[in-house]
């Protein structure tokens, strides 16, 4: 069964109710601290990068033309989406279908948006907040101020998660038990963190590998984050000179047209792949 298709006693579109997005959020959040294997993995991994960043002096090494740990900070604001976002939604859809919760909240008064779009939301935010935490550390512990541009940085950020969440969608339709759901993120998240820039400058990298990391889904969130934090060209291809708030904005346009793109993929393979209902054979 496939995400587009309704029940036959439901009216193809429902209005989406927000009280009821926020009720399946706040549950999905206790849900989540209840469950500390799911928890190690969502919370831990970003605590972790964040540790890291407090205790590292950075040595007085730069990452193209800025501090080591305040460029690996400001890729955090990226890369947090594959632990908060990606990496939980798996887990969350794969189980709710395994254990037919999906099933029992689409046969009631929930539109198929809220049965899902409650996890989406309370994994958005989860993100947000971690992401927070980070720009706290960047402004006092980094000395590295607030960001340049906050609207394009949220943009960024919220476009990512929509991609994410549709890919976790799309993923957990071919991920048979919520125990392999461990093992089926792995792939994606060993080739982001190596691939993407938010640790180490793509423009070290050969040109084919460059060429490919630029159309990866985490890339131009890395991209935009970098930039309106730090207000310098920080695309693949950029100079890392310092940009006005339009030349910002013009600089990030490849990568949200990237996003837009990938919106789209997700959407076409979460409508091709995502199951309500447990897998058969």
């Amino acid at each position: 069964m496939t995400l587009t298709r309704t029940r036959p006693d439901a009216p193809a579109a429902r209005p989406v109710d927000p009280r009821r997005l926020l009720r399946l959020a706040r549950l999905d959040m206790t849900l989540l601290w209840r469950n500390r294997t799911a928890l190690f993995g969502v919370v831990g991994l970003p605590a972790f990068f964040a540790v890291m960043l407090l205790v590292s002096d950075g040595n007085g090494h730069q990452s193209a033309g800025v501090p080591a740990v305040l460029y690996t900070g400001t890729g955090d604001l990226a890369f947090f989406l594959l632990p908060a976002v990606f990496m939980n939604l798996v887990s969350v859809f794969t189980a709710r279908r395994e254990e037919l919760t999906l099933k029992r909240l689409r046969s009631g008064p929930l539109s198929d948006a809220e049965a899902l779009g409650g996890s989406v939301l309370g994994a958005t935010a989860l993100y947000l907040a971690q992401s927070a935490v980070i720009v706290v550390i960047i402004a006092t512990a980094l000395d590295g101020g607030l960001p340049a541009d906050p609207v394009l940085m949220l943009l960024g950020m919220l476009l990512g998660a929509v991609v994410f969440a549709l890919l976790a969608m799309a993923l957990s339709g071919v991920t048979p038990t919520v125990e392999m759901a461990q093992l089926t993120v792995i792939p994606v998240l060993l080739v982001s963190m190596l691939g993407s820039g938010f640790m180490f400058p793509l423009e070290e990298a050969p040109v084919g590998v460059r060429a490919v990391a630029q159309v990866m889904p985490l890339t131009p969130a890395v991209e935009i984050a970098r930039t309106a934090y730090l207000g310098r060209d920080f695309t693949v291809d950029g100079d890392h000179g310092a940009l006005g708030l339009v030349e910002t904005w013009t600089a990030c346009v490849p990568a949200l047209l990237t996003l837009a793109a990938w919106i789209v993929v997700g959407a076409w393979l979460a409508r091709r792949y995502f199951r309500w209902e447990p897998r058969r054979g």
